[in-house]
């Protein structure tokens, strides 16, 4: 008797292991180096972008993401209107700060508010660790 494989790939041809991250950011320059350093990474991201609180809503609703990489502050929102959505959506999803300074206030209230990390610019390259880990994490209590 021959066992029979399991496929490593859905119909579509997309990993069954592919890690749906949600980029929310207005900022081009960091839109592009959080995509340069996903692109480097071995792992398999899905990684979508949005610059607006309608775009979150319907990807919180819709989309289902994995994990969520959120600015502090997105000119017309800011990261503590991210983590609201989340909670109201999504409460168990994570969500990772990208912030320019070490403002000590403004990021204790966002880890207050559910934020799981913050990264500062000069680290994102640890970026997508910190995804691996929190998906395995979810994955691991899940199981």
């Amino acid at each position: 008797m021959r066992l029979q494989q399991i496929p490593l790939q859905s119909e579509n041809g997309s990993p069954f292991w592919e890690i749906k991250v949600l980029l929310v950011e207005t900022n081009c320059a960091i839109i592009r180096t959080v995509e340069k350093v996903f692109e480097k990474n071995a792992s398999s991201y899905f990684l979508r972008r949005i610059q607006n609180k309608d775009d979150l809503t319907f990807e919180l609703m819709y989309n289902k993401p994995d994990v969520i990489i959120s600015g502090r502050n997105m000119g017309d929102f800011t990261g503590e209107e991210v983590l609201s959505l989340v909670e109201l959506h999504s409460p168990n999803l994570p969500v990772l700060m990208l912030v320019t300074d070490f403002n000590a206030k403004a990021n204790i209230s966002l880890v207050n508010k559910g934020a799981y990390d913050i990264i500062y610019h000069n680290e994102i390259a640890r970026l997508p660790l910190e995804v691996n880990f929190l998906f395995q994490a979810g994955v691991l209590k899940q199981a």
